[in-house]
This record gives structure tokens, C-alpha cells and sequence, in this order.
């Protein structure tokens, strides 16, 4: 009589290979999915690693978007190497508080300022950010609430002084941001979206950013009733995490400061 058939957990660096080679991601573009070294990623797959952390498991699970059996397989093969349980509850917990986080710090801010997802959709606004940018939700729902679609708008982009120099910085800020995620089916139409847009194809070609970008830079807009402003960013990205990151508006020059003031948007000594 034959034994019952059982089906069996492969190991975690043989799983791991499976579940990235079913994918068709090197081990650099894992890495740089999940935030790790390519050399990490490598001594897991080899074993030459006696266990990954939680914290960097559930990231490789976050890059790899696993979900039902493929997430529970790549649990079961974690506890059975290293008999800790990776706490899918609280790994998704965690990501709903940052984002609830982000979007609390983004209400309370006093300068216009938005938080971003990984994609660089645009996650929650203040209301100064919708004054300032003129912005509705009708606008956003156009462009999925991606910021460098709205950006490359036909329409919108004429309010940007020169818009030329925006979009080009945007997007090599952009492309860096992203390159972990171009295997993602959402990033890829974005991306065929993006190339049907104007001056997108021309511009990308040319706005490569091979190292981490500065985290401000000073540009020119024009306001339908405020006028023209020199605005400042100012990023914030929570530490440990990519998912979420923070864009402050700060004026750029006197006058826009004089402008804020005006709009309550700046806090004054009386204050």
C-alpha cells in the first residue's frame, strides 16, 4: 500500500529562488525592491546565510507581492528555519499605521504638503497643498492621484516656470525611486500610460539619476490668483521603510514668503 501523498514546504533559499526566478528579477532587482544588498539576497539563495531577519523577510515578501498560498508557503519555510513566525497580521498592521501616520502628519502640517506611496501616488493632500496647486479630486481621479502624470498634463504643466526643467528633475527623482518595482504590473502601465503622454519619451530618455537624489530643490509657479511663487521642497521618508515618504512646501524666496504669511501657511513670531 502506498503512503498518502504529502506535500512538502520547500526550503526558504530554494523557495526564495523559485518564487524570484518565477518573477523574472535578478537577484540585484530584488535587492533593490526590498531595500537589501544584492549581496544578502545572493547568501540567502545560497545559503551561505544562516537566517534572514523578520524585518528583512517581510520585505522580500512585500517585493515580491506574495499573497495567499505563495505567502503562506514562504511563511512556513521561514519558521522552519529560523522558528520565528513572520507575523503577516502585524506586517500589514504596520503598513496601515504608516499610512494612517503619514496621512495625520500631512493634515497637521501648517505649509501645503502631500505624503506619497512608492509608486509616487499621491496618498492624502492638506488643504494648503490644494490651494496651492489648485488641485481636486476630480483632477487626481483623471491621473489615478499619480503626481508625475499630473505633472506631464498638457494643461496643468503651463502653470510650471519652466516646466521643462520641473519635469525632468521629477522624473529622474521618479525613475530613482522606482527602479526597485519595474516588474510590478501597475508600475508597467503606468509606464505605458506616461509614454503616450507629451514630451514623457524625450524627457525620460535624458533624466537618468544614477545616485540619491538631493532631498530639495527650488521651483517656479504660477498662481491664478496668488501669482508667481518660488517654492521649496522638502522630503521626508520614514526610516525603515519606502513605502510612504512626505513632500513639505516651503517658500522659495521673500515675496512667496510674504505670500504664505498671508495665507496662513507660515508661521509668524506673534504665533
Amino acid at each position: 500500500m502506498k503512503p498518502p501523498h504529502t506535500t512538502t514546504t520547500p526550503d526558504f533559499a530554494t523557495l526564495l529562488t523559485q518564487l524570484r526566478t518565477a518573477r523574472n528579477l535578478s537577484q540585484g532587482q530584488l535587492a533593490k525592491a526590498a531595500r537589501l544588498s544584492r549581496t544578502y539576497v545572493y547568501h540567502l539563495e545560497h545559503q551561505l546565510r544562516q537566517a534572514p531577519s523578520p524585518r528583512a523577510a517581510r520585505a522580500i515578501a512585500r517585493a515580491l507581492e506574495l499573497h495567499g498560498e505563495e505567502r503562506r508557503q514562504f511563511a512556513q519555510a521561514f519558521a522552519d528555519l529560523t522558528g520565528q513566525l513572520l507575523e503577516d497580521e502585524v506586517d500589514e498592521t504596520a503598513f496601515l499605521d504608516l499610512y494612517r501616520l503619514s496621512s495625520l502628519l500631512v493634515e497637521n502640517t501648517i505649509f501645503p504638503a502631500h505624503s506619497l506611496d512608492r509608486q509616487w501616488r499621491i496618498a492624502s493632500w492638506n488643504k494648503p497643498a490644494r490651494d496651492l496647486f489648485e488641485v481636486d479630486e476630480e483632477m487626481l481621479a483623471r491621473h489615478e492621484h499619480h503626481l508625475i502624470r499630473l505633472v506631464y498634463d498638457p494643461v496643468y504643466r503651463k502653470r510650471f516656470m519652466p516646466w521643462e526643467e520641473l519635469a525632468r528633475r521629477l522624473t529622474a527623482d521618479f525613475k530613482f525611486a522606482t527602479k526597485g518595482l519595474t516588474f510590478l504590473p501597475e508600475y508597467r502601465e503606468l509606464m505605458r500610460v506616461l509614454k503616450r503622454m507629451p514630451d514623457f519619451r524625450r524627457l525620460s530618455e535624458t533624466s537618468e539619476a544614477y545616485s540619491v537624489p538631493p532631498p530639495s530643490f527650488v521651483f517656479q509657479m504660477k498662481h491664478s490668483q496668488l501669482g508667481n511663487l518660488a517654492l521649496r521642497t522638502a522630503i521626508s521618508i520614514f526610516s525603515g521603510s519606502p513605502d510612504f515618504s512626505i513632500v513639505v512646501y516651503l517658500p522659495g524666496n521673500q515675496q512667496t514668503l510674504d505670500t504664505f504669511k498671508q495665507c496662513g501657511w507660515q508661521q509668524t513670531g506673534d504665533e
